[in-house]
């Protein structure tokens, strides 16, 4: 059952520490990195798969883009019944950049949120760390800074990952938009 599956993932990840800072705004914020590093070895253990299903609206206003997304939640492992139980979770999504990356921002926020939200994943201050209990807060942190060092999952290497993005691939995300 999807339900009890969700359940069991919430008690398998505990808090994100708070791995990013926004230097203009002043705040610290749990990367993308982070929540997938924490949520995935979770999701595969209960079987759960995450698929973005459908883009239900794209606006633009100058540098900012807003997306509502709706993500699947799928139980890998068929019911009594024959069949693979899911949960539908809408979920909206903003970015902000001058350059042309408010798209993969806001899709990237969108899914970052779908997975905090449904697992109830809470994100805490460095500060905070040290109340969390030891050994499991301690191995995530080396995991993710050792992922992190080697450049998988990178945010701040996007380009490299994307390999320059053409008007084409923009204009490809955008028409998904306007089909939705």
């Amino acid at each position: 059952m999807i339900a009890n599956k969700i359940l069991n993932v919430m008690t398998k990840i505990g808090p994100i520490i708070k791995d990013k800072t926004n230097t203009e705004k002043g705040f610290d914020y749990a990367s993308i990195a982070a929540v997938i590093i924490k949520a995935r070895e979770a999701m595969i253990e209960e079987k759960i798969i995450m698929i973005p299903i459908k883009v239900e609206q794209i606006v633009q206003k100058g540098n900012d883009t807003t997306i509502s997304m709706i993500y699947r939640f799928y139980d890998a492992e068929a019911n009594e019944k024959g069949v693979n139980e899911y949960i539908d979770v809408n979920i909206p999504g903003e970015g902000c950049d001058k350059d042309g990356w408010a798209v993969y921002k806001a899709l990237s926020g969108a899914y970052k949120y779908a997975i905090t939200q449904t697992f109830a994943i809470p994100t805490v201050d460095d500060a905070e760390k040290s109340k969390l209990d030891g050994n499991a807060t301690e191995n995530a942190e080396v995991e993710t800074e050792a992922i992190l060092e080697n450049g998988a999952l990178n945010e701040n290497k996007i380009e490299d990952m994307l390999e320059n993005p053409s008007i084409e691939d923009y204009e490809n995300i955008f028409n998904l938009g306007q089909s939705a």
